[in-house]
């Protein structure tokens, strides 16, 4: 059998989706880190990125459950 069969040359197709899905796992691999750091500073407290006004919004102790929880 030939190599080609076996996969050892690839199209210039499948090179180009080759290259997109290594595009994608470093994208999600930057966004899981963000994520990861986003989670962390908001575990510390720390909402100094927050642009909204929250002095009026209420607590998350004054907001009832979901009924059936």
């Amino acid at each position: 059998m030939s190599k080609a069969l076996f996969g050892a040359y690839a199209t210039p197709p499948g090179v180009a989706l080759l290259d997109e899905v290594r595009r994608l796992r470093a994208r999600v691999q930057e966004l899981e880190e963000a994520l990861a750091a986003a989670e962390a500073a908001a575990a510390a407290g720390d909402r100094s990125d927050d642009t909204q006004d929250t002095e009026d919004a209420p607590s998350v102790d004054e907001v009832p459950a979901p009924a059936g929880r």
